[in-house]
């Protein structure tokens, strides 16, 4: 069941991903990293990553996709 949950989320982020909305990327990005807590908190781990914000991520993928 996992399983058909990812590739649903892969399947809407290809989607989005072609959409030029900025709130629906947004909104994508979010929920994932909503699952993505969510399964961490079920694994009890305890190591679980830091909640990235939006406008980190838009920033550290514009450094990473300039070149120098």
């Amino acid at each position: 069941m996992r399983r058909i949950g990812l590739w649903v989320m892969l399947g809407l982020m290809v989607f989005i991903h072609g959409c030029s909305s900025e709130s629906a990327k947004r909104t994508a990005f979010e929920t994932l990293q909503n699952m993505r807590e969510q399964q961490c908190d079920q694994d009890l781990s305890g190591n679980c990553p830091e909640r990235q914000s939006y406008a980190d991520y838009q920033r550290k993928r514009k450094e990473t996709q300039s070149p120098e």
